[in-house]
């Protein structure tokens, strides 16, 4: 897959500036996922699929305040292990406690008011999918 580039924002403290996503497929088997801003040192992350490089950017980022303004950050998104598998992590579920409900793109922008960490992130997703197993989906 050719490298992918969108502008998204992200913000700390209150101060939301601009800022550069780029993801792309090494052609064997890794995504890596950069975020570049004129506020921080860009950060690389490679991993197994891009929603996991996201993260993993993101984990970088989080402890110095910042967050990214793109769904793949919302608490109440996650990947299917197929959309990892067979689509590198491009699309998120959006979860509900009935259940996945619309696929969407993972570097879509969003206000970065309205994202989650990381861990924030994992802990709604177990809670969600609890649910989901208590009403018999999953």
């Amino acid at each position: 897959m050719d490298k992918q580039t969108q502008v998204v924002q992200v913000c700390r403290d209150g101060v939301t500036c601009d800022a550069v996503v780029s993801y792309w497929f090494d052609g064997r088997a890794f995504w890596t996922v950069r975020l570049e801003s004129a506020e921080f040192e860009a950060v690389e992350a490679t991993e197994n699929d891009a929603f996991e490089a996201l993260c993993s950017v993101r984990a970088v980022l989080e402890p110095l305040g910042w967050r990214v303004g793109v769904t793949g950050a919302r608490a109440d998104v996650w990947p299917s292990g197929m959309a990892r598998d067979q689509g590198g992590g491009h699309r998120v579920y959006l979860l509900t406690e009935a259940g996945p409900q619309d696929l969407l793109d993972t570097f879509e922008p969003v206000d970065p008011s309205t994202v989650a960490t990381v861990e924030q992130q994992r802990a709604e997703t177990e809670r969600l999918f609890d649910a989901m197993l208590g009403q018999g989906q999953h």
